[in-house]
């Protein structure tokens, strides 16, 4: 079982990187995410086969996925989504035609204020996981109802779980 590690409360970048993670890194093999405190323990990095959005290191070999200062000195030049699908691409999966969900996430995860952002609030991954958030509070119901969305659009296998811890 692959152990992919994100944050608590999570946000769309959270929720896709930790998604790509599941489906695309670890696509032949069982793997659950487990939400926990922004300071990841020692402990936890020990039982961790992948962090996202968590962490403040980049190191992809590693499987380590976050922009965070010291990763990158200004944190909203990339974004944990971004890091990850890049090395997917690099790995040669077959992710390119996520670029605008990609996109989108990146630009909610650093604020900017494009058009596709714009609709993505109104009625597109934004909005969806905005209305998961008021309906769950537990973020492994939200992480799940989110995946299921994401591959009803976008498509992937289904063997993986996610767990709250």
């Amino acid at each position: 079982m692959k152990h992919i590690i994100t944050h608590t409360s999570p946000d769309l970048d959270a929720i896709v990187s930790a998604w790509l993670a599941q489906d695309f890194l670890f696509a032949a093999e069982a793997s659950e995410v487990l939400f926990v405190s922004r300071k990841v323990p020692v402990k936890v990095r020990q039982i961790a086969d992948c962090l996202v959005d968590i962490g403040n290191a980049y190191h992809p070999q590693q499987y380590l996925f976050d922009h965070k200062p010291p990763a990158f000195e200004n944190r909203n030049s990339t974004c944990a989504t971004q890091l990850i699908w890049e090395y997917l691409l690099r790995i040669g999966r077959d992710v390119a035609y996520l670029e605008p969900l990609v996109e989108v996430t990146f630009q909610g995860d650093t604020h900017r204020n494009s058009e596709a952002l714009k609709q993505s609030r109104k009625d597109g991954p934004h909005a969806e996981l905005s209305r998961l958030k008021d309906n769950h509070k537990k973020a492994s119901v939200v992480y799940e109802q989110m995946v299921k969305w994401l591959r009803a659009r976008y498509g992937t296998h289904t063997n993986s779980r996610s767990m709250c811890s």
